[in-house]
């Protein structure tokens, strides 16, 4: 009790611990228990404070890092910048600094302020000018090229001087937009002399500086008017819109469908590619959106990989600026897992702008079937097609063994248009059934070489410099045979080779059908022998190429499978007999043997399609083409419709079952139909020399008088003058009379 007492005084004098002075001690554990705890408590008070210190940073700066795994998946608060302090922030006053480009814009905005009506003081002599060209009529030769920007008229000009040089049509330059630079002082930018015969019209209305959006907006839609009044534009051509101004694309979208005239729009970065256009003449490209396209592929029993490597060439070719064709596809019973695999990725047409865009690719899955016969073949392929329009509908047959060149539509497009749709070449066009992408290697019937006509062969050739082209280059040419490999098929032709089709099973179903040999290749489909009799009774030709646009590979070729010799004789005689007597033609007692193809290198034709072609890219007339017939030689003109119309004596004797006057007399044809051919029981023949000449008359009378309709029309064949009076009586042209024989017209005026 003694020493506890003791121990509480001490404890309680303060003074006393500064002079205390403990009792040295044996001991070491008194002196290390002294001392220790204080230590301890000042380490943990310092670890505290750090932590404390740490999780107020974190919560400072990270917020929301330390929370739930629930609240991870909730949107993060934007960060703020390094500095922000969330508790002493204020919301800021006033406006935001400027932003120098931005202000830039702002203040361009702001001089494009005026609403007024637009006047046009410029454009009403320049449209004056050009009456020569006929554009008070409604059908002409005149061509608009129509640019705002600056860019899109530096892009466009070397096309329309390209044009008016080619003389095919008349070229116009219709500025417009909000540029102060005069048309002398455009041209002279440009690098433009009186080499190029453009007719320049500023279409650009007063005050262009200072207009609004909707008021240049505007003024396109009034300057179009005029122009349209004026020089009746076949076509309009303008740049593409990701380089044009906005305003400005809208209203000529918008007056294009109001005048129903094509507006084409050149591809960013295609000008020189698109060089061909300059080429055609405005009859041509008036109809650039009419033509539609098909694509017709019919894949035989393992062709897997050969299909694929089609399809990936058709999906790398060049569309740009151009209306995609439609794909079908027939595929057969088995389809290999690894074509399964490339369809179900596959998309047409490709590089799809926005995903409400059709799909255009359309897939067929054939039955298991028997062997089947060449009719039966036939059928199953000229039914895979047929044209809903006959005029503008068209299909492109492909064989699985090709690959399309990457400019392959471009050059159909440009033929077509040419051959099809031009103005010059509609009366030629008639013996036209397509055109083809391939070159052939030897005949029909396989056994002898093919020899391609070259510029010496040309009818009726120009004087040619030796930039065009020398003697001995390859030169296009007509050929009275089919083809199976790339061939497009006119609508109407394909049409007309339906109903022969129906015809000819009919007259082989009949028993008035003789037999014949086949004059085409048993390594080719079936359906070619019945085409080649339709284009020689019709005098049909395709146009083939001077070089091929498809690579035709020699791996993985098959025999078509209606002309596959059995390989078990014994187990197929009575099979093989049946099929003898339905085979409408006679077939080699020996097995088609496969021809070789020389593989063309699959990067020539990349690049311009101007430059690929002979002539610096100038199609020739159809007249000027050589004729091939289908032995492989070369047919005067002259011959043509002499071996026409003996072919048809004979296939109306042999094969249609025509007797006397209806197997040698001319007889009457049908557009679209080949009754005429043909003598089946009840059929009413009608002979050409018994056309009713006032049923002939009368006819051309009212075609006569339908165009003179058109091109007297009160409201586009005399324009009004720009900001002048309306004229008050209407000239028109002088009628063309047609006399209707022993019919007697009574004059309105007595």
């Amino acid at each position: 009790m003694r020493r506890t007492a003791k121990a509480d005084e001490e404890l309680g004098k303060r003074d006393d611990d500064l002079h205390f002075r403990p009792r040295r001690s044996h001991s070491h554990s008194t002196s290390m228990t002294a001392s220790f705890p204080f230590k301890w408590r000042r380490r943990r008070v310092l670890a505290v404070l750090a932590l404390l210190f740490l999780l107020y940073v974190l919560h400072l700066y990270v917020p929301g890092e330390l929370a739930t795994q629930t609240d991870a998946f909730r949107p993060k608060p934007p960060r703020t910048f390094q500095g922000y302090d969330a508790a002493t922030a204020k919301e800021p006053k006033g406006a935001p600094p400027r932003d120098p480009e931005a202000e830039e814009q702002v203040e361009e905005e702001m001089q494009h302020y005026y609403n007024g009506v637009t006047r046009f003081y410029k454009l009403g002599s320049t449209l004056q000018k050009a009456s020569h060209t006929m554009g008070a009529y409604q059908v002409n030769r005149n061509v608009l090229f129509a640019a705002a920007s600056l860019k899109s008229v530096a892009n466009l000009v070397p096309l329309a001087c390209e044009m008016a040089k080619n003389d095919k049509s008349f070229a116009h330059f219709a500025v417009f937009g909000r540029s102060s630079l005069s048309i002398e002082e455009i041209q002279e930018l440009n690098g433009i002399d009186k080499s190029c015969t453009v007719y320049w019209h500023d279409a650009r209305g007063d005050y262009a500086e200072y207009s609004s959006d909707a008021r240049v907006e505007s003024a396109v839609r009034g300057a179009m008017k005029h122009i349209q009044e004026y020089i009746h534009p076949q076509a309009m051509i303008v740049d593409d819109s990701s380089k044009e101004e906005a305003y400005f694309t809208k209203a000529m979208r918008a007056k294009a469908r109001d005048m129903d005239k094509a507006l084409i729009e050149i591809p960013r970065g295609k000008y020189e590619e698109f060089l061909w256009i300059t080429k055609l003449d405005s009859g041509s490209l008036a109809q650039w959106f009419k033509p539609t396209i098909d694509i017709v592929i019919q894949a035989p029993r393992g062709s897997s990989g050969r299909l694929i490597r089609l399809l990936q060439s058709l999906y790398n070719a060049d569309y740009s600026g151009l209306k995609v064709p439609r794909l079908n596809i027939e595929l057969p019973p088995d389809v290999e897992p690894a074509l399964q695999r490339y369809l179900s990725e596959f998309s047409w047409p490709p590089r799809k702008d926005s995903p409400l865009q059709p799909n255009l690719l359309t897939v067929h899955h054939r039955i298991p079937s028997e062997r089947m016969s060449s009719e039966q073949a036939s059928l199953r392929f000229v039914e895979s097609f047929y044209p809903t329009q006959a005029n503008d509908h068209h299909v492109l047959l492909l064989s699985p063994q090709v690959d399309v060149s990457a400019m392959y539509y471009q050059y159909l497009q440009y033929n077509m248009l040419n051959y099809r749709y031009s103005a010059h070449s509609l009366l030629e066009s008639n013996k036209l059934l397509g055109i083809s992408l391939d070159v052939p290697l030897t005949t029909l019937n396989g056994a002898n070489k093919f020899v391609p006509p070259k510029v010496t062969d040309m009818i009726l050739g120009r004087v040619m410099n030796e930039n065009e082209a020398s003697p001995d280059d390859p030169y296009p040419f007509l050929y009275q045979a089919p083809s199976a490999k790339a061939t497009l098929v006119l609508g109407n032709k394909w049409a007309e080779f339906h109903d022969f089709l129906t015809n000819r099973l009919q007259a082989s179903h009949s028993g008035v059908s003789k037999k014949s040999s086949k004059l085409v290749s048993e390594t080719e489909p079936a359906w070619l022998e019945y085409l080649l009799e339709l284009m020689s009774a019709r005098d049909l030709f395709v146009i083939h190429p001077a070089t091929p646009f498809v690579t035709i590979h020699n791996e993985l070729a098959q025999i078509p499978e209606e002309y596959l010799k059995p390989v078990n004789i014994a187990k197929s005689s009575a099979q093989d007999a049946a099929h003898s007597d339905e085979e409408p033609f006679i077939l080699s007692t020996e097995a088609p043997v496969l021809i070789e193809h020389i593989e063309a290198d699959p990067d020539r034709n990349r690049g311009s399609l101007h430059k690929m072609l002979p002539l610096n890219g100038v199609l020739p007339d159809i007249s000027q083409l050589p004729y091939v017939g289908f032995d492989g030689k070369i047919t005067p003109s002259s011959d043509l419709d002499e071996l026409r119309d003996d072919y048809v004596k004979y296939f109306r004797k042999a094969i249609a079952g025509c007797t006397g006057d209806a197997a040698t007399r001319e007889r009457q044809v049908v557009p679209l139909k080949t009754e005429d051919l043909f003598c089946f029981p009840g059929q009413v023949l009608k002979y050409a020399d018994e056309i009713s000449d006032f049923n002939e008359a009368k006819n051309i009378a009212l075609v006569l008088a339908g165009m003179a309709d058109g091109a007297a029309d009160d409201d586009e064949a005399i324009p009004a003058k720009i900001g002048g009076a309306k004229t008050s009586e209407t000239q028109k042209p002088d009628m063309l009379k047609i006399i209707i024989p022993d019919k007697k017209v009574k004059d309105p005026g007595t």
